[in-house]
């Protein structure tokens, strides 16, 4: 399973780099959640401006963090690049973002950010995400998280040195790797500076601000 989480994340990375990006500058448990925070989730689709404030930016790195400028792509590049990399839904993607956190040579935090244009097809993009990400994986193998950061729907999982969390918020889904984090709480801790940019963003306001 590390192998194919680290494997989708290079894989969504890899495509927004092909592109020509552009950018704008602990506790076990179930893994599945409803935020209080989901009424805020973003019905709306993200258009690739909101989508770029979103995706968190190296000014927002916690102390101790690098970050790395965020990447976007948008419009019928993305859903060209969508189907190459065949790994989630395409349908309703009207654009893409990630960006990187680091600590250290093998501790970091990578964030995957998909746009849809309904929340209907961001339920399809968030689905086959995680059933591509789990792929080949036993069960009994993964160590649950209770990720609850106001979601709409969280699929979180710890498995040998990488956490995962895949995050449905409304009309957009995250996926937040972390390598080598200090605890499990580290990963719940970006997962919620990341929903909380989502909503943020989709009511138009800069979550740096």
């Amino acid at each position: 399973m590390l192998k194919k989480a680290r494997g989708t994340a290079a894989g969504l990375a890899l495509i927004l780099a092909l592109a020509g990006c552009s950018s704008d500058g602990n506790s076990d448990g179930g893994d599945k959640d409803s935020g209080s925070a989901g009424a805020s989730a973003p019905i709306a689709p993200l258009n690739p401006s909101q989508l770029a404030q979103a995706i968190p930016s190296k000014l927002a790195a916690p102390e101790g963090w690098k970050g790395r400028q965020p990447r976007v792509i948008n419009g019928s590049e993305a859903q060209k690049q969508c189907q190459l990399a065949a790994r989630f839904s395409c349908a309703g993607l009207t654009a893409m973002a990630n960006t990187q956190y680091s600590q250290t040579y093998d501790t970091d935090v990578k964030f995957e950010l998909l746009a849809y244009d309904s929340v209907e097809n961001a339920k399809a993009g968030m689905k086959t995400l995680v059933a591509d990400t789990r792929e080949g994986t036993k069960a009994d193998t993964l160590k649950p998280l209770t990720i609850d950061v106001g979601a709409d729907e969280t699929d979180a999982y710890a498995k040998e040195k990488q956490t995962n969390a895949a995050l449905g918020v409304g009309t957009v889904v995250a996926f937040v790797i972390g390598t080598s984090l200090p605890t499990d709480r580290d990963l719940h801790s970006f997962a919620s500076m990341q929903v909380q940019r989502i909503t943020t963003a989709a009511t138009g306001k800069n979550p740096d601000a």
